[in-house]
């Protein structure tokens, strides 16, 4: 089976649904009582109305003016980089919607700290201070938002 594509499109066909749908989840998932025109509503949907615009002349570029790849998908294609690294990716993306629900669940050190080990393990990282950095990041994010601003992370 071929497919003809390009990045740009699946990206801002992807995230032009995506922007669009975080528009319409806005008013459900922070609330406000304020009634004024500036209010806790304000940021998330500027920055989901930029995403969308963009997300939207992405895909635009992506359809009419970027020359598109044509790829043939077989057993060959399946043994290139170029598959190996989608698949990378696609792991990698599911590891990031486990962080999603682990941080529901569990909140921002637990869920921080298993997406850690997960990633670093997924791609190999044996050195004992690529595990180290980011945990101590996680730790000083932690004692910067309870202890120095009191601010509860979830």
């Amino acid at each position: 089976m071929k497919i003809k594509f390009n990045a740009e499109m699946i990206a801002g066909g992807l995230f032009t649904v995506v922007s669009g749908l975080f528009w319409f989840l806005i008013p459900s998932q922070v609330k406000t009582m304020e009634t004024t025109a500036i209010n806790a509503q304000t940021f998330p949907r500027i920055a989901i109305g930029g995403l969308f615009i963009f997300s939207f002349i992405l895909l635009i570029q992506g359809l009419f003016f970027i020359p598109k790849r044509e790829i043939e998908l077989d057993k060959e294609y399946r043994n290139t980089r170029e598959y190996r690294d989608v698949v990378r990716s696609s792991v990698y993306i599911l590891i990031i919607i486990g962080f999603v629900f682990l941080f529901k669940f569990f909140g921002f050190i637990p869920s921080t700290i298993c997406m850690v080990f997960a990633v670093l393990r997924y791609y190999g990282a044996r050195t004992w201070f690529y595990y180290a950095i980011p945990l101590s990041v996680v730790g000083i994010v932690y004692f910067l938002f309870s202890t120095m601003l009191h601010i509860s992370l979830p």
